[in-house]
């Protein structure tokens, strides 16, 4: 580290005129001398000493202090010093001189005046208790280098940028321009947060409220995707956006980034609320605000609401096919939409439950065990597919895991929703036999695939299972 050309000018500004006043002041001293004005008096006192002594001394002041700061501790440290501690360093040398001056050139006796004055030291310090308060936490802020002039600070409800570091405050510009004075006493005893310009990238939150209704999938990423080649926002830590809490009337999600300038956070803040509205309003995304939501009812049992009723035309094809226009109608009744987030099971493998799945939208994974006890993937089924048909007309356990892969709604059918259309007409079972037993092979063809194991033989047919399992004794 160098001593920059721009110290070198600013120090030569501040040493040019205490030289020019040393010269001055001895110039006149020795013109006065030379015109026969006396220069001390009968008790010794010698003024002109005192007063070219007092220039030399404020000269000598100014120089120690271009080589102590300017050069000594910017090589040091690499930065400037603070203001406030080459104002104290400058006050107390001078002190000292004044003092050197006071016995050597006037013959004042020190020990006597600290006495003597003793007194009046403590009322002035008694009074300026205050002031002296500031002092002091100013010169500890400057010493500790806790603020840099043009770091951002939050104190109370104040927040700005500083301008300036005095020995009595912190003048601090707020964003609305305003200039607030922070006494230094009250930013060393209260808590004072400091964004430091120019360091590492400072988090930043945003609270957002939306509708129960809007998928967290979608949510997280339309927020995280409205964050994205915003100026200003760092690389990394990318964003994120988590839920926050559930609201009495709104899912509220917290979306974190990143900025390299903490500074500038009101206009980044409000660029991404305007990229989040626009990216609500394309994906079809409500915000939530507080609403009263009234249902009525006729008369009756309560029917199922929107998102779980399921229309007849959905079940079709596959085991739905040998159904009639009513059964299907009943089956649909009693059928439920689920809907999954990304990575959550459906259905883990060796379950007891008996109920089959139709996706209707997203997409799941399939996985088993493999000899080795490791769980392989087997399949990704798109929408359209259908999975545990098995486990619902026999009642065997689950052959494999089902996880979501991407948020994915699927159509759930159990046993008590089938059960009554097989009591009322066995002869779907035969139908259902053939059909099933044909996707049986294949799922067992794929498990044994990912298991490194043959097929075993089918020890009973399948239609005697089902038969069994729902109680259908004229066919077991």
């Amino acid at each position: 580290m160098t001593v920059r050309l721009s110290d070198f000018v600013s120090g030569t500004r501040r040493i040019l005129p205490a030289l020019a006043l040393f010269v001055l002041v001895t110039a006149c001293v020795l013109a006065l001398s030379g015109l026969g004005v006396p220069m001390r008096d009968a008790h010794g006192r010698n003024y002109g000493l005192f007063a070219i002594g007092l220039a030399g001394g404020f000269l000598f002041t100014r120089l120690l202090d271009y080589l102590v700061f300017d050069v000594g501790y910017r090589l040091r440290r690499g930065a400037a010093a603070p203001a406030l501690v080459r104002q104290i360093f400058d006050i107390v040398l001078l002190a000292i001189v004044v003092a050197v001056l006071l016995q050597v050139a006037l013959g004042a006796n020190l020990g006597t005046i600290l006495t003597t004055s003793a007194i009046i030291t403590a009322i002035i310090g008694l009074a300026l208790q205050e002031t002296l308060g500031n002092l002091f936490s100013g010169l500890a802020l400057a010493l500790e280098r806790t603020l840099h002039v043009g770091d951002l600070v939050r104190a109370g409800t104040q927040i700005g940028l500083v301008e300036q570091l005095t020995w009595r405050a912190i003048k601090v510009r707020t964003m609305d321009g305003n200039a607030v004075l922070i006494p230094n006493s009250v930013a060393s005893r209260e808590r004072l947060e400091v964004f430091r310009r120019g360091g590492l990238p400072m988090a930043r939150s945003m609270k957002i409220g939306c509708e129960y209704d809007a998928p967290p999938s979608v949510v997280r990423a339309e927020l995280e995707a409205a964050v994205h080649d915003v100026a200003g926002i760092a690389a990394h830590p990318a964003a994120t956006a988590d839920i926050f809490e559930f609201g009495d009337f709104a899912v509220i999600w917290e979306l974190r980034y990143w900025l390299d300038d903490y500074a500038k956070f009101m206009e980044i803040d409000a660029e991404i609320r305007e990229r989040i509205w626009y990216r609500f309003e394309r994906s079809g995304v409500s915000f939530a605000y507080p609403v009263i939501r009234q249902h009525q009812y006729a008369a009756g049992p309560l029917r199922l609401s929107k998102i779980s009723a399921v229309a007849p035309e959905e079940l079709q094809g596959g085991i739905f096919a040998p159904l009639s226009a009513d059964e299907r109608r009943e089956l649909a009744s009693g059928a439920r939409r689920r809907r999954f987030g990304p990575g959550e099971v459906v259905v883990r493998e060796g379950d007891t439950t008996s109920s089959m799945f139709l996706i209707e939208s997203g997409t799941v994974g399939i996985s088993a065990r493999s000899g080795g006890g490791a769980s392989q993937k087997v399949a990704i089924l798109e929408a359209g597919s259908a999975f545990g048909e098995i486990s619902l007309l026999t009642g065997e356990p689950r052959l494999a895991t089902a996880k979501a892969a991407t948020e994915a709604t699927l159509i759930e059918i159990d046993k008590d929703t089938l059960a009554p259309l097989l009591v009322a007409n066995p002869s779907l079972v035969e139908k259902l036999d053939a059909i099933i037993l044909e996707r049986r092979r294949r799922t067992a063809d794929r498990l044994d695939s990912a298991r490194g194991s043959a097929s075993a033989d089918e020890p009973e047919s399948l239609r005697v299972k089902i038969a069994r399992f729902f109680g259908l004794k004229g066919l077991q």
